[in-house]
């Protein structure tokens, strides 16, 4: 039930409560259709849910996105022949607006509003020059600034969305290097610390043993010699890690990415992927790196979401955004290669279309982990 209402009904999550606010102004529509006798009156009921429904799916995804604008832009004009009522253009003039002002598509689908905005105001404005038919002031004050509506909506939507996503950028590159710097901390602390502290201890015993046991001195000093080289091996081993790109990273920069493209990026669960096994996270993140690829150069796409989970045996990562979906030449060509790298890590990927591009990843903890789990179990 749950699913079914965030696949059909609910607006999505980052919308917060706007959304429902803003139906709540199409029920003075109900009460026009509701003075109407017969089974006219429950087929514009019907026309009433058939667009709030189309409304709230222009939120989910950008596929089919200017049908669904068409589809709104004819019951708006419908019902302001019909019914004198133009309000309903507001409700389209926002979905334009959210499309930054310097967008192809918000100059196509502008043109598009002004067509069907201009029969509904001739339509009026007949109206109102005849009297044949009751248009009150409100209805006259839409009706002025109708036009200029969705650019109002684009400038402030735009503005607000760029303040946001500048806001967002620096907390989000800030979070990342103070991740980053936890992780580098513990990789020393874990690695090194205790080493460190043993060589101080043998070398406090050979000290002592110097004059009493040279023998025993001179085979702590080996013993120092041998450890010591271990430990500038592992500084190598941990300066050659930070060379790669950890996830931190690979999410600030998509970010960056994302955010010229006028697409925001939301991460869940992020808390703990810098301890992540760094092989995982190099995979991880050229996973991401070609999704941010093509969802800024195909997915038409608005929203980028990247959710990270784990259990006892496995990762578990999810990328989707509401762009029209994976064409068959993306997944075969752009992703095969990074797919073939989870598989040799002993992982299983998935490329799916639902509302959008959907990445699954899984992989073990430990290479081949997840298969053994499933032998043992069968």
């Amino acid at each position: 039930m749950k699913k079914f209402l965030r696949a059909h009904i609910l607006f999505p999550e980052y919308l917060g409560f706007a959304p429902y606010f803003w139906v709540l102004f199409i029920l003075p529509v109900l009460s026009l259709t509701s003075a109407i006798e017969g089974v006219s009156k429950y087929f514009w009921s019907a026309i009433i849910i058939f667009y709030v429904k189309v409304y709230r799916d222009s939120f989910m995804t950008t596929k089919n996105f200017d049908l669904r604008i068409v589809i709104q832009l004819v019951i708006d004009m419908i019902f302001a022949v019909v019914f004198n009522y133009i309000f309903l253009f507001v409700f389209t003039s926002f979905l334009i607006g959210s499309f930054p002002l310097e967008n192809k598509r918000f100059r196509r689908l502008l043109w598009m509003f002004y067509i069907f905005l201009g029969v509904s105001l001739c339509r009026v404005i007949y109206v109102l020059l005849t009297n044949d038919g009751n248009v009150d002031i409100f209805d006259l004050l839409l009706l002025i600034l109708s036009p200029a509506l969705p650019v109002l909506a684009s400038r402030s939507l735009s503005e607000k969305q760029r303040q946001k996503q500048t806001l967002e950028s620096e907390n989000q590159r800030l979070h990342l290097l103070a991740k980053e710097r936890d992780r580098i901390a513990q990789a020393l602390h874990d690695d090194l610390g205790q080493s460190f502290s043993l060589l101080a201890l043998k070398a406090e015993v050979a000290q002592k043993l110097l004059k009493k046991d040279p023998l025993k001195a001179q085979l702590q000093i080996e013993q120092i010699a041998d450890e010591a080289r271990a430990d500038l091996e592992l500084v190598r081993q941990i300066v050659h890690d930070l060379k790669y790109e950890t996830l931190a990273q690979v999410l600030y920069q998509a970010n960056e990415k994302l955010s010229q493209a006028k697409i925001i990026l939301i991460v869940e669960n992020d808390d703990n992927v810098a301890l992540w096994k760094q092989e995982v996270q190099q995979v991880v993140a050229a996973v991401i790196n070609e999704a941010v690829t093509n969802a800024i150069r195909y997915s038409r796409a608005n929203i980028f979401k990247v959710i990270f989970k784990e259990d006892e045996s496995n990762y578990h990562v999810t990328i989707r955004d509401n762009g029209i979906g994976f064409a068959a030449k993306q997944i075969s060509f752009g992703l095969s290669g990074i797919k073939q790298r989870v598989t040799g890590l002993g992982g299983h990927a998935t490329f799916t279309t639902e509302n959008g591009a959907v990445i699954i990843l899984r992989l073990p903890k430990r290479k081949g982990g997840s298969d053994d789990a499933q032998n043992l179990s069968s």
